[in-house]
């Protein structure tokens, strides 16, 4: 499997050419031994998720450098902070026991895994720069959406779209919106299982198979299984994706459920369909309107939320495959979408 590190470390710097003072706007972390968080109004007021603040931390007005093992720490704390009720029984198998005395592996979970390649893909990726500590948390070091099983999808999903060897990437214009459709046309075929034949939609599928593992090995799934493996790939590539959805239409479950993703793209959250066996791919710049969902007399009557990791949140994300279940924070986004789709026939 290719080493994302390896191309980490081949940006790096010494420790000692760190320099606060001399770091762009951008808060470029291309460098194996530090990260650079761009400060926001919000990250001032986060706690540190260690057990004190770190004397070699170096802060510029706009950017803070943090050493990379701080950051492993801090990022694996938040994750065991705001694991989901349901997966607490599982807490060390996931990677948030001790790590002392392990052997054969048996301490390695997928938040250890997640956060040691999230950190990656931010000193690799300069749309990563501009990202608040809090946004990266949330929608791109979280190895969960909603309740699907939780499977090492990350390393698995790098390796696939080997996005590095890109002609997009080696073009050197690689930009957020660009990777999206990148992502949206090529994440279907790069992971299918003769390397041909994509995987497509194919409704009802959930929840007999809608986590990424069960995505590859079937070929196929409907929307929330299928909205779920892009907003991971996209994460992989450490861009901030979250699953956005509404339970029910009008208010009524027995006119079906939908899910698809929201994207953060300079500040703004966006959404868009993934696009599994269409030759015809959504992107961030399509019109809204575009999108079969996206019409006036559907809101505010359908309620839409967004998935998140955040406990510092009101609402919940209804499962419309586990009603009862209140564990998944999430954002009212109703709003939102009676606005933007207010104008649309």
């Amino acid at each position: 499997m290719r080493s994302f590190a390896n191309l980490a470390m081949h940006l790096g710097f010494s420790l000692f050419a760190v320099d606060a003072t001399q770091l762009d706007d951008d808060c470029r972390s291309s460098n194996a031994t530090h990260i650079v968080w761009k400060i926001s109004q919000t990250m001032a007021t986060m706690p540190t998720f260690g057990r004190r603040r770190s004397q070699t931390t170096l802060t510029q007005p706009k950017c803070v450098v943090q050493p990379r093992k701080q950051a492993e720490q801090e990022c694996l704390k938040y994750l065991q902070d705001t694991i989901m009720p349901f997966d607490v029984p599982f807490f060390e198998t996931l990677g948030f026991g001790s790590h002392d005395d392990d052997v054969d592996g048996l301490g390695n979970g997928i938040a250890t895994v997640s956060v040691k390649l999230a950190l990656d893909a931010k000193a690799i990726y300069p749309w990563t720069d501009s990202l608040p500590k809090e946004i990266f948390y949330n929608y791109v070091l979280n190895y969960a959406n909603l309740n699907e099983a939780r499977t090492n999808w990350r390393p698995l999903l790098i390796d696939a779209m080997n996005f590095t060897e890109s002609p997009l990437w080696k073009s050197g214009n690689a930009n957020l919106s660009s990777v999206v459709t990148w992502v949206n046309t090529h994440l279907w075929t790069q992971l299918s299982r003769d390397g041909s034949s994509p995987i497509y939609f194919k409704s009802g599928q959930t929840p007999l198979i809608f986590d990424p593992m069960s995505v590859i090995a079937y070929g196929y799934a409907s929307c929330t299984g299928t909205s779920i493996l892009f907003s991971n790939a996209l994460r992989a590539l450490g861009i901030p994706s979250r699953v956005a959805g509404t339970p029910a239409w009008y208010g009524n479950a027995t006119q079906g459920n939908h899910n698809w993703v929201e994207v953060y793209d300079n500040g703004i959250w966006k959404f868009l369909e993934p696009s599994p066996a269409l030759a015809h791919v959504d992107t961030l710049e399509a019109d809204p309107c575009h999108r079969w969902f996206c019409n006036a007399e559907r809101y505010p009557s359908s309620k839409v939320y967004a998935a998140t990791l955040s406990k510092v949140v009101s609402s919940y994300f209804p499962l419309a495959w586990e009603w009862h279940c209140k564990d998944i924070p999430a954002v009212d986004r109703t709003q939102y979408y009676a606005d933007i789709c207010s104008s649309c026939d």
